[in-house]
């Protein structure tokens, strides 16, 4: 017996804190306070049921025990108490093979008394220790029971409690993420009672009151009747109450809510109120009217889609015709700039060194002019294909539209006739030449087929005045404008004219594509495209392009003998014609030429050559790109310049800003490119990345 302490009394007292505690840690804390006071002992420990281990989470004792500690649940007391259920009693834990001799030698324990808790499986085990051999009697035992029992009850509690709070928790989430409002409603005293959220979804703050009339007042006019009926059929027949219905919110807004409840029935049967969720459904009944509207004329809404989509297909099959062509155009035009490279480099050279007599130099520069013919004509035929990238450079709109004229009065036909109004000094425009070639092209197209008697077709340049009313932000601007004198547009088909695949010409006779590009084009150079038509009196379409400072003199490209280059050159090209021509260029330039035919045999002739000042290389190439080899080459020697020679179509892909050399070209454009190259920076990581 405990001397000088009444036993009920602690015994009281560690129930009280065991019924109290909520969590399996305060029924520890709980045994660790009091369970040594009640059983008179030197010493108590708890350990809990960790899976195949016992976990000594707590004790209170003359010494230190295990607390802390995991053992195996087969080779402790605690583990052995839990796995046959029973209390056990030990008079002399140096004698009972059960012990483990080892955790125990450390401590003062002589003798214990360890009792499982927790029903019908034991979670954990309460220990009572004394350092003296011997049976401490039954009394102790019924005491550590007791106490054993008490905790298991107040565990299983515990577990309850975490199961509600959880169960609450869970409730709550779900409301939250279906925003969902909870209300109750009091079926004698229609008092009202509601949640945080369904306050919200009414538009009041959510910490003030809300009563049944603030309900009632909220629902719309039309739908108040409609909803008491509701409420009272719920309350009096006991179903199921699900109404939907508009509010006005304080602040004017007017939503729709669903309201789903239940009666809450009396143990007499009676009803003692509803209570039930609701949500805003404002969205979803805007869904349903848009959806009902549009049901309302599906049938013409039908007829108009299945005739659009006709349209949609003739016009689908014109643009995959002019994508084929555009394909096959591009893959001709890159294969003929292979060609032209070494037939204008060799013309080029022939030119320069004054090759034979004054008849032959005649001849020479008769060829490379009409070399030189061929690859502007090339240049067309890429921009026509869409196979060149954006490159906007200072462009002269007089020049331009001057060297478009023959072109276009070809494309008019005789029985329209041009006129060119191009205003004095103008400054030099922003721009993409071969992109504004094809644009004009295709407005003069356009206004042919608006004059299909005849007429006369202007193509204009000024200078853009008032750019606010273009719908531009203020600036100079050159506006490229083509005036006809044809059918001209409704309002309708002026606005729809810049959409693509949108045409008034008929099928097979358009793709729609043309003034959309157009429209594009204006737009990526940072300008616009504006049209002016009526029916009847003619159309005039106005390209708005950024206008550059004052046009710089044009440099002449470097000679041959204003060259400052010289080293030695690793040049790679697939193309032996052209391979040889660049060569030759290069040794004609001071360089030292050593070629590859590919990346892989390039990279072997740096592995053996001694000092590389530069790389040039082509760009498109069987098994490693001109690019992938530039990020290799670079990679082994960093900072050494690169240069990259393609063709327009297979340029699709390469950073901007990544030095390269299109085909064809003369020596003097290599020269150019070359001294640019050596006079900048080495690649960046940037630039090969992007490539």
């Amino acid at each position: 017996m405990p001397q000088g302490r009444d036993v009920s009394a602690l015994l009281r007292e560690a129930s009280e804190r065991l019924g109290a505690a909520r969590s399996i840690a305060a029924v520890v804390e709980a045994l660790r306070l009091t369970a040594r006071d009640a059983l008179d002992a030197e010493g108590i420990a708890v350990a809990l049921k960790d899976g195949d281990q016992c976990y000594y989470v707590a004790e209170d004792a003359i010494g230190p025990l295990w607390r802390g500690n995991r053992y195996a649940a087969d080779s402790c007391i605690s583990g052995w108490v839990m796995r046959h259920r029973q209390t056990t009693v030990i008079a002399d834990v140096r004698t009972d093979p059960r012990v483990p001799q080892d955790a125990y030698r450390a401590t003062f324990v002589r003798s214990l008394i360890m009792a499982p808790i927790g029903t019908p499986e034991p979670v954990a085990a309460l220990g009572a220790y004394w350092s003296e051999p011997g049976d401490h009697g039954p009394e102790v035992i019924d005491r550590l029971q007791m106490l054993a029992q008490l905790a298991g009850t107040a565990i299983e509690n515990a577990r309850l409690i975490h199961a509600m709070e959880e169960s609450e928790r869970l409730r709550t989430l779900t409301l939250d993420a279906g925003r969902m409002g909870t209300w109750a409603l009091d079926a004698l005293g229609h008092r009202l009672e509601t949640s945080e959220t369904c306050r919200v979804t009414f538009g009041r703050d959510p910490a003030a009151p809300f009563t049944y009339e603030d309900f009632e007042a909220a629902v719309a006019p039309e739908d108040r009747d409609r909803v008491r009926a509701a409420i009272e059929a719920s309350l009096a027949e006991g179903g199921d109450y699900h109404v939907e219905y508009r509010i006005t919110t304080p602040a004017g807004d007017q939503r729709w809510i669903e309201a789903r409840g239940r009666p809450a029935l009396l143990l007499g049967g009676g009803v003692e109120g509803m209570a039930g969720v609701t949500i805003d459904i404002t969205e979803r009944k805007v869904m349903e009217e848009a959806l009902r509207r549009a049901a309302s004329s599906l049938e013409q809404r039908v007829e108009e889609r299945t005739r659009e989509l006709v349209e949609t297909q003739e016009a689908l099959k014109q643009s995959q015709k002019l994508e084929a062509m555009g394909s096959l155009t591009g893959g001709v035009a890159h294969d003929f700039n292979n060609l032209l490279t070494p037939i204008i480099g060799s013309l080029d050279m022939l030119h320069r060194r004054q090759i034979g007599g004054e008849r032959e130099q005649r001849l020479i520069a008769g060829a490379l002019q009409s070399a030189d013919r061929a690859r502007t004509l090339v240049q067309r035929l890429l921009a026509f294909a869409r196979r060149q990238p954006l490159r906007p450079e200072p462009v002269a709109p007089s020049a331009l539209i001057h060297g478009m004229a023959d072109l276009i009065g070809t494309t008019l036909g005789p029985q329209i006739r041009l006129q060119l109004d191009i205003a004095p000094a103008l400054p030099h425009a922003i721009a993409d030449p071969q992109q504004i070639e094809m644009a004009l092209l295709n407005l003069a197209v356009n206004a042919r087929d608006a004059m299909p008697g005849g007429g006369r077709l202007t193509v204009s340049a000024q200078r853009g005045e008032n750019p606010a009313a273009a719908g531009l932000a203020p600036g100079a601007y050159v506006v490229i404008r083509v005036t006809d004198t044809g059918t001209g547009m409704d309002a309708d088909t002026r606005r729809r004219a810049v959409e693509p695949f949108f045409s008034t010409k008929g099928v097979g006779r358009g793709t729609g594509l043309g003034l959309s590009m157009a429209h594009g084009l204006a737009l990526q150079l940072g300008g616009r495209l504006t049209i002016d038509s009526s029916v009847g009196e003619g159309t005039s379409v106005a390209l708005w392009l950024p206008a550059g400072a004052a046009a710089a003199a044009v440099r002449p490209a470097p000679g041959v003998a204003a060259a400052a280059v010289a080293g030695t050159v690793l040049l790679v090209d697939d193309e032996d014609l052209v391979r040889a021509s660049t060569a030759d260029m290069l040794v004609d330039l001071g360089f030292e030429v050593i070629e590859a035919r590919s990346g892989s045999e390039a990279l072997a002739r740096l592995d053996e050559a001694g000092a590389i000042d530069m790389l040039v290389t082509d760009h498109l190439m069987p098994g490693m790109t001109g690019v992938e080899l530039a990020r290799e080459i670079v990679a082994r020697r960093p900072g050494l310049p690169v240069l990259v020679v393609s063709g327009y179509s297979d340029a699709v892909g390469l950073a901007a800003d990544l030095p390269r050399l299109e085909k064809p070209f003369r020596q003097a454009d290599l020269l150019a490119a070359l001294t640019g190259v050596l006079a900048g920076a080495a690649p960046t990581d940037r630039q090969l990345a992007h490539s």
